[in-house]
């Protein structure tokens, strides 16, 4: 995994406009800000809650949980990331997944880990701000209407509170 963030998610590619496939990972990676945990093939999926409900989005901006790439099929994967969604969506978490059957491509620049199905889980206001920062440069240029709107739509954006 670490290999994977510091050979090419940190990495500047043309694709990105001179960017990194993710701009903010080396910082948040070198400010201790990225926290990586393995869910075991003998744990059941009800500890990525756990793992969630005890990961602190104070002072850490990003919860990777690691599992085997056998351990769901892609279909499965997909479900489980739009019910942590809904679970997480008034705690304006977004749960994202990456498994190696569900190719995610920019131009001809893959994008997925390959070898481990991830779940990303992050603060929708961090991400917003940081997404509002890459729209006004060129780094959005290369994706294809479907996929900026998967990784930009507003179903991403910060849930206004009901108070």
């Amino acid at each position: 995994m670490i290999r994977w963030v510091k050979e090419f998610v940190q990495v500047p590619h043309p694709v990105f406009a001179d960017y990194p496939p993710c701009p903010y990972a080396r910082q948040a990676m070198l400010d201790g800000k990225v926290e990586f945990k393995e869910l075991t093939d003998a744990e059941p999926d009800s500890n990525i809650w756990t793992r969630i409900d005890r990961f602190d989005f104070k002072n850490k901006d990003v919860l990777v949980i690691i599992a085997e790439a056998k351990r769901w099929t892609p279909h499965y994967t997909r479900k489980l990331a739009e019910q942590l969604n809904r679970s997480y969506q008034s705690d304006n978490l977004l749960i994202m997944e990456d498994h190696p059957r569900l190719v995610e491509k920019v131009k001809n620049v893959k994008l997925n880990q390959g070898k481990h199905t991830l779940l990303f889980v992050q603060h929708r206001v961090k991400l917003k701000k940081f997404e509002d920062i890459l729209k006004r440069t060129k780094y959005y240029d290369n994706f294809s209407r479907g996929y900026h709107e998967s990784v930009t739509g507003t179903w991403r954006h910060p849930v206004k509170s009901r108070s």
